[in-house]
């Protein structure tokens, strides 16, 4: 089992994306942008993050940068 970080601002992709994830076995997290899902991953751990690239507040480009800068 992995624990993933779902990120995407459509609502209908989240969830069909989580649906899948979960039907395999997994604990999945959703957040709705970038700046829900850094400050998400900055106090949780997460074995994969699956974003979207264009989403409102931080994209998803900007989001994976700062996500390999954390510890």
């Amino acid at each position: 089992m992995a624990r993933i970080l779902v990120v995407d601002d459509s609502a209908s992709m989240r969830q069909m994306v989580a649906f899948t994830l979960k039907g395999a076995g997994n604990e999945v997290v959703e957040k709705s942008d970038g700046v829900e899902a850094l400050a998400c991953a900055k106090s949780e751990s997460f074995d994969l993050v699956i974003t979207d690239v264009n989403m409102p507040n931080m994209d998803g480009i900007t989001l994976t940068k700062e996500l390999r800068a954390l510890p």
